[in-house]
């Protein structure tokens, strides 16, 4: 079987291509109904999309361990009140982006 690109997926699905791109990327913000995501990620595996291409893998593997590190630094400081904890998960995001934008810099080029 042939691998499908996302433009092609894209094309299957009547969607624009940066679209698709940033459903399968689970792009945070991202304002998109559960039906059109479930559609996308079936479609995908049913042509036989090859996901590697996005790097999910890598992302996802950022994200546990983003998340690993404020479950720890919470449990670290029980005392912590929301406002502190908002602090910290702000602190945590900045972080993410600097770093997504170093890892994945082809992404934020025009």
């Amino acid at each position: 079987m042939s691998t499908v690109t996302l433009t092609e997926l894209a094309q299957m699905l009547k969607m624009d291509v940066i679209l698709v791109r940033d459903i399968l990327t689970e792009k945070p913000g991202l304002n998109v109904e559960r039906a059109t995501m479930d559609l996308v990620f079936n479609t995908a595996r049913k042509v036989g999309y090859d996901f590697k291409k996005l790097k999910i893998g890598k992302r996802m593997n950022l994200r546990k361990e983003v998340i690993e590190d404020i479950l720890k630094a919470i449990e670290e400081h029980p005392k912590w009140k929301r406002k502190e904890i908002v602090a910290y998960l702000n602190s945590a995001q900045d972080m993410v982006e600097r770093v997504h934008k170093r890892a994945f810099a082809e992404e934020f080029t025009d």
